[in-house]
């Protein structure tokens, strides 16, 4: 599994981005130029390999679930094509300010009750407490970083390169 990469754009950095939607080599190359960029990484969030089980729990009906739970990992709309290359996503502003106050109730235990009642078809082979506390760790982060993005009026740009 990769891992997962949240990044806070402002409207000069999510422009090249967004006029690359569609063109994965290109928005694959830009992606990682704004992952060298130390300015840039500064403000984003890695979510390591919890973000699967972060989107299983919170979405376990991918981009048909609720909305904003789905933005937390799945963002507002994809970026991408090929779904076997990657996974990029984009939530505008107004979007992330969303899915920050959705985060911003969504208490540990609230999460654990969403994690207990994963579908099993969704679950991985280290379902359990110990994955369960991992993903509750990269919660947390994601939680700080909403909270600045929305502050900051940022987009926000999730990606899993495969």
């Amino acid at each position: 599994m990769q891992l997962g990469l949240h990044f806070r754009l402002d409207e000069a950095e999510i422009a090249p981005v967004l006029a690359a939607a569609g063109d994965d080599a290109r928005l694959l190359r830009l992606l990682a130029r704004l992952e060298e960029d130390p300015a840039v990484f500064a403000r984003a969030c890695e979510t390591d390999k919890a973000w699967d089980p972060i989107a299983c729990a919170l979405s376990p009906a991918g981009e048909d679930g609720p909305w904003p739970a789905r933005g937390v990992i799945g963002g507002a709309r994809p970026l991408h094509v090929d779904d076997e290359e990657s996974w990029v996503t984009h939530l505008s502003p107004d979007e992330a300010a969303e899915v920050a106050g959705f985060l911003h109730g969504l208490d540990d235990a609230q999460f654990s009750r969403a994690y207990a009642t994963m579908p099993e078809e969704l679950r991985n082979p280290e379902y359990g407490p110990d994955e369960e506390r991992y993903a509750l760790g990269w919660l947390s982060e994601l939680r700080t970083f909403f909270a600045a993005a929305s502050a900051e009026r940022a987009h926000v740009v999730f990606s899993v390169l495969h």
